[in-house]
């Protein structure tokens, strides 16, 4: 039996060839654009899950890592925040060191409280984003409020007259001896305003409960601190005490127990301030080392996915080669073949 193969029947296979040959060399021009293989799931076959469980891991990573971004900047502003109320704080005791009741006027000491306390309440409700640094969970209200023509300042103001009025015989500002303005500086009348829920009634609207963050698969810190440390209540009693029992009006005795009383505060305000300082510099700490952790755990992690996915780029340059070069003998060859003809050999 004899075949017949016709001119038309070999170009058309030729054809036929070519248009596969094509299909290959997108793919392979493709994985050599991309880096990956163009079909995973042929590729791996049953390493396919692995593929799935190390993206996932890696996703994970890489959301802690972007959230932990603003927990850094939050971070951040409340220590700048804090070094500006221990720095102003600092001030104030060189101020009222180097005051001296007998040649100085008690006209600097309350401008020294009220400018004390206007920073004070403004560093306080310092935010981010809208968040209060210092409210606690209760982040998205002013975590202090403001203190002149308040009812703040009036509860101040009231307990120190309620005071003069009960001593026997009645004192005044002017009249009041040292030994008394020190039992009034020491009262519950006036020290309770300054703590506990005369603080939260009269001063603070933050939640003494920090906002918790999970910065790593395995570890939470406290991200925020608030403004019912002690530090704040000190600063806070020491800068009234100076706005409202000093000025020209008190008598010189009795003006030297309030510059001694709001220093020995406002120190203890600094000492508290920078021990909040230090809980912030260690949770900081602990965002950039969960953040180094977890990008080594991710260049890992990367690696073995590129391990899976990644052709080989010299086998794929090699094989997009070829297949070019195959392409263009398939063509030559159907040129050649169209143009056979019985009549050439007639």
């Amino acid at each position: 039996m004899t075949n017949f193969i016709s001119t038309q029947y070999l170009s058309s296979s030729l054809q036929l060839s070519i248009l596969k040959l094509q299909t290959q060399l997108a793919t392979a021009q493709n994985e050599s654009t991309t880096g990956q293989y163009a079909d995973l799931g042929l590729q791996l076959g049953s390493q396919a899950g692995q593929e799935i469980s190390l993206q996932n891991e890696n996703g994970m990573l890489q959301t802690y890592t972007n959230t932990n971004a603003a927990v850094a900047t939050s971070l951040s502003t409340t220590s700048t925040a804090l070094d500006t109320l221990r720095t102003n704080a600092q001030n104030t005791i060189n101020s009222l060191t180097e005051w001296s009741g007998e040649t100085d006027s008690g006209s600097q000491l309350q401008t020294l409280g009220s400018s004390g306390l206007q920073s004070l309440i403004a560093t306080a409700n310092t935010s981010v984003s809208g968040q209060y640094v210092f409210g606690g969970i209760n982040s998205s209200v002013a975590p202090m409020t403001t203190y002149t023509g308040t009812a703040t300042q009036t509860a101040v103001q009231n307990a120190f007259s309620t005071y003069l009025a009960g001593l026997s015989p009645p004192a005044t500002a002017a009249t009041v001896t040292a030994t008394q303005m020190q039992t009034f500086l020491a009262s519950p009348s006036l020290t309770n305003l300054f703590q506990g829920a005369g603080w939260s009634a009269n001063w603070s609207s933050a939640s003494s409960t920090n906002i918790s963050s999970n910065i790593s698969p395995t570890e939470t810190i406290e991200s925020t601190t608030n403004a019912n440390q002690p530090g704040f209540q000190q600063l806070a009693q020491g800068y009234a005490l100076l706005s409202e029992f000093t000025g020209t009006t008190i008598n010189s005795a009795a003006l030297q127990v309030v510059a001694n009383q709001a220093s020995s505060l406002i120190n203890q305000g600094l000492t508290s301030l920078t021990t909040t300082e230090a809980t912030i510099g260690s949770a900081q700490q602990s965002v950039t080392d969960a953040n180094n952790n977890m990008s080594a755990q991710m260049t890992i992690l990367q690696t073995q996915i590129g391990n899976l996915d990644n052709v080989n780029a010299y086998q794929t340059a090699t094989e997009v080669s070829s297949l070019t070069t195959q392409i263009q003998t398939a063509y030559s060859l159907t040129a050649a073949l169209q143009k056979l003809s019985l009549v050439d050999y007639l």
